[in-house]
């Protein structure tokens, strides 16, 4: 691995425990002979260019997310090193254990796993969106309308929903804002498309699950706000066209482990939990 890993990016959450980690992984890289540079998280945009063969996500979900914003186009291989307080999409890795996962990368003893992303194309936008695109009333109190089309293999469909706004995403992005607005839970190694209202006045409507070759067009119905993997790109008018698709281009994360709980990791970090009452 050392001749296919020359240059390594480590993105980091800038709390304490976190640089500890980082501070203990550089070194170590350094001495096996790659070239390795860091960033804290915030500093990462989307106008930013980086090309490196490896990024090493020390965070959260929320890491991972900006890390994808960055390699819309590409992506290197990521390895994911939990310290935030949501990381459904990490294995767990003891801090202590860091010189073994640093090995078995530089031995090529790990697995790749591809996340699937949708491609979302408006106007002369285009993003990959790990987790969903959200479509939201600009007017918080008032409701706004979406034209649905749907176009699969073997079906064509129409829906017009009214409500607080939409949420669309990959099955890789179903853990997130999608889980609490009420939407499915998609295991992320099956290929799909969830939509899934946000309060819809139509109370027949319930959350769509589509293959992944669909190709999906939502037309707006008022001003709505656009935020993709949890950020605001932009507002559009009413009578605007926004495409979407599965992307090719996937998120390729190292594993080190045979298998992942998925489930179980899901409603264990989503869960909640409750502190006595100090008397």
């Amino acid at each position: 691995m050392k001749n296919i890993i020359k240059g390594v990016l480590v993105v980091y959450r800038p709390a304490p425990r976190c640089l500890e980690i980082v501070k203990c992984i550089m070194p170590k890289l350094r001495e096996a002979g790659l070239f390795v540079n860091s960033m804290w998280v915030d500093d990462l945009v989307k106008e930013l260019k980086i090309k490196t063969d490896l990024v090493i996500s020390v965070g959260g979900d929320g890491t991972l997310l900006k890390i994808s914003r960055i390699f819309q186009d590409i992506s290197p291989l990521i390895l994911p090193i939990p310290c935030g307080r949501r990381t459904v999409l990490y294995e767990d890795i003891d801090p202590s254990q860091i010189d073994t996962v640093i090995e078995k990368l530089l031995n090529g003893e790990f697995t790749i796993q591809l996340l699937d992303r949708i491609r979302i194309h408006y106007e002369n936008s285009d993003y990959h969106a790990l987790n969903e695109i959200a479509l939201i009333s600009v007017d918080r109190g008032r409701v706004v309308g979406f034209d649905i089309y749907i176009n699969t293999l073997s079906t064509v469909s129409k829906y017009h929903i009214e409500g607080d706004g939409l949420i669309i995403g990959p099955s890789t992005g179903s853990a997130a804002y999608n889980l609490s607005a009420r939407g499915p839970l998609i295991d992320y190694g099956l290929e799909a498309i969830f939509i899934t209202p946000i309060n819809p006045m139509e109370l027949n409507i319930s959350p769509i699950i589509v293959p992944p070759l669909s190709k999906i067009v939502i037309e707006t119905r008022g001003f709505t706000e656009v935020y993709i993997d949890g950020e605001k790109t932009d507002i559009l008018g009413s009578g605007k066209k926004i495409y979407i698709e599965l992307s090719h281009t996937h998120l390729r994360l190292i594993r080190l482990k045979d298998k992942k709980n998925y489930v179980s990791d899901v409603f264990e970090k989503r869960r909640v939990k409750f502190n006595p009452c100090e008397a």
